[in-house]
């Protein structure tokens, strides 16, 4: 697959991390790494988020995200900062947030 004529949202984290070669670099594990997943504003988005994150971190919870609905309120993004142990743990995340058609980016 060519990724170089996939939009910015569909790449996975490590790919854009190569895209942005002065970015510095993270050392892991990390206990401070911020995520923020943008979908669809309702329950079960929010369920998916807690569910896949917590199998990086157990001390994540409903109540460990900072929220944000859009202006017309159909999508939110939900920012964490959480722990991660290695590189590897953010492509594996990355790829089962964007499974879901509910996700429609992950930062």
């Amino acid at each position: 697959m060519d990724l170089s004529k996939l939009p910015l949202s569909k790449l996975p984290l490590s790919k854009l991390q190569e895209k942005t070669p002065d970015a510095p670099k993270i050392e892991f594990p990390c206990d401070d790494y911020m995520i923020k997943v943008m979908g669809d504003n309702c329950i079960e988005f929010r369920a998916l988020v807690v569910e896949v994150l917590q199998q990086f971190d157990e001390r994540i919870s409903e109540t460990s995200f900072r929220e944000n609905p859009s202006k017309n309120g159909r999508f939110t993004s939900l920012t964490v900062r959480m722990r991660i142990e290695q590189e590897a743990d953010l492509a594996t995340l990355d790829r089962q947030l964007k499974a879901s058609p509910m996700v429609k980016m992950v930062l």
